[in-house]
């Protein structure tokens, strides 16, 4: 098993430096640790967020910082509302960011985000179409990194002229590809294509179950015998000297977030998506954890419960520990990612999927 970091950047709001600051010196410690993979969150302004919380909307940017601090550690978007911006300059963007890193440590991850009408509202465009406009998207990209010649693009969704996609991606033959997708037709693809599938860090295990197993039978009707090693599944994990500690470090925080997410219409959607019901108070965290969905305490309980849930979900490639969070302190959010490297992950590493 490998593991990555997932920067799921939920600060109070300070200024958006110091919260990218945070969450570069947590990047930077990863990569110390010897975490192969970080995905960084994109965030876009919402009305409950103004003068709440701090927002990552380009976490191409934040990688580009991080990579000059860092060593190996490969970065990718988780993910790039790619259905929001004209193809082209999302495939020039991702290039230039390709070379800045060093070509073999950035993952180009894409995906629809959050289901609010919103962010396509705000730029004109329609809701309804999003899928389809990414899928669209994807060709038009891949053409853009792959055609030496000038080209013309005349679909349904995007047009272009004499198009000049300069530079092309440094990474050979083509850049790592990841998405977060409940779509049947985006799993398929990505199973086919051999890229990595990410779950949200509140799906349910039977969920992530049924959809591995989709992603394993596509893989396999492809050819390939090694998709769930292109699994990433995503938890909340918080260690601390007992469970009722890190459930205390926790409590503030995820009261917080859990208030403002409330007033976004994410409760909503967990209770709708998961049949998950999250009160909208301070045992919202007693919830999570009762739940499975946030997996904390000493490193013996979260080794435990960490090979449960391997077990119960049919097993996956990489395993994402959510950081990007105003939890306690610094300097204990830093122990607990330690504590995870050092006592959790070198018991962990040994499980393989081969399916």
């Amino acid at each position: 098993m490998e593991f990555g970091i997932f920067s799921n950047g939920f600060r109070p709001h300070t200024s958006a430096a110091r919260t990218y600051e945070e969450d570069i010196q947590e990047i930077v410690l990863a990569d110390q640790l010897g975490f192969r993979d970080c995905y960084i969150s994109e965030h876009h302004g919402e009305p409950p967020y103004i003068g709440k919380v701090d927002t990552i909307p380009v976490p191409e940017l934040m990688m580009c910082k991080a990579a000059g601090l860092t060593r190996n550690i490969r970065m990718g978007a988780a993910v790039k509302l790619a259905h929001l911006h004209h193809p082209l300059d999302v495939a020039i963007q991702s290039a230039v960011v390709d070379h800045l890193l060093g070509g073999d440590r950035f993952i180009f991850g894409f995906g629809t985000g959050f289901p609010s009408p919103l962010f396509s509202e705000e730029r004109g465009m329609n809701f309804e179409d999003r899928h389809a406009r990414l899928r669209e998207s994807l060709d038009f990209i891949e053409k853009c990194w792959t055609e030496d010649e000038v080209f013309d693009w005349d679909g349904e969704y995007w047009q272009a002229k004499n198009v000049v996609a300069l530079p092309k991606p440094l990474t050979a033959p083509h850049l790592p590809m990841a998405t977060a997708s409940e779509s049947d037709d985006m799993i398929k693809m990505s199973a086919e294509r051999g890229y990595t599938l990410i779950s949200a860090f509140l799906e349910p295990t039977d969920l992530l179950k049924k959809k591995g197993g989709k992603f394993a039978a596509y893989g396999a009707a492809a050819g390939r015998d090694d998709t769930l090693r292109n699994l990433a599944a995503s938890r909340i994990v918080y260690l601390a000297d007992s469970e009722q500690e890190a459930i205390e470090d926790l409590r503030p925080a995820v009261t917080y977030e859990t208030s403002v997410q409330d007033q976004r219409g994410f409760l909503t959607v967990l209770k709708k998506m998961f049949d998950l019901h999250v009160p909208n108070n301070e045992t919202a965290i007693d919830a999570y954890v009762e739940s499975g969905y946030y997996i904390v305490g000493d490193s013996d309980t979260v080794t435990r419960k960490l090979q449960k849930f391997y077990d119960e979900s049919g097993g996956f490639g990489t395993l994402l520990i959510v950081t990007g969070k105003d939890w306690a302190t610094r300097e204990k959010r830093h122990r607990s990612m330690r504590m995870f490297m050092e006592q959790v992950a070198p018991r962990l590493r040994d499980l393989e999927v081969t399916k």
